[in-house]
């Protein structure tokens, strides 16, 4: 009963900043809807990216196991965001392809779009079926989620539209992942 409870926590914690945005968004309460749109999602998914790959370390040297139980929904989360991100990004300028396709060779928009593709298989297989059928390839697969944390990162950080002392930070909480992960292993936890 608790856990039932502690997930429903977590999905409304997780879900509040896109229902705020939906709510704001459907009030006309944004000056520049797409444009904010764009931001906040971007900004959430890079956040729970980062707290996703922080759970697993500090669960394994603190010995909680039971701070790993919401990364799956996490992950499904911050790909949720992602995915609007990406999303209102078309929108922003109309579904115009060519001019968005012409963007493209711009390093930061290349590693937006790596980020959000490579979140793809991830959200695909991350149901128990998957990870049954996959065997050891879906641990191996879900190893992505470091270079997409990273790759989403280093987006926000070269778009100059993310706040710099965010980018730092997310920035900085990856290296403090690795090496609590680094951490852990060697001490066999």
């Amino acid at each position: 009963m608790i856990a039932r409870i502690a997930r429903i926590v977590v999905f409304l914690v997780l879900a509040l900043p896109g229902i705020d945005l939906l709510l704001a968004f459907a009030t006309g309460a944004l000056a520049t809807p797409y444009r904010t749109i764009l931001h906040e999602t971007g900004l959430w998914s890079a956040r729970l990216l980062v707290l996703g790959l922080l759970l697993s370390p500090i669960a394994r040297l603190s010995r909680q196991a039971w701070l790993t139980a919401p990364r799956r929904m996490i992950g499904l989360f911050a790909a949720a965001y992602a995915f609007v991100h990406a999303w209102a990004w078309c929108r922003q300028y109309r579904y115009d392809w060519l001019f968005l396709l012409g963007e493209l060779p711009r390093l930061y928009l290349l590693l937006g779009l790596a980020a959000v593709l490579m979140l793809v298989p991830l959200t695909l297989t991350s149901n128990a079926a998957a990870r049954r059928a996959l065997g050891a390839a879906w641990a191996r697969l879900h190893q992505l989620a470091w270079p997409i944390a990273i790759t989403a990162v280093l987006h926000f950080a070269l778009s100059r539209a993310f706040p710099t002392r965010e980018s730092l930070l997310l920035g900085g909480l990856l290296v403090v992942a690795a090496v609590l992960r680094a951490l852990a292993s060697r001490l066999g936890k």
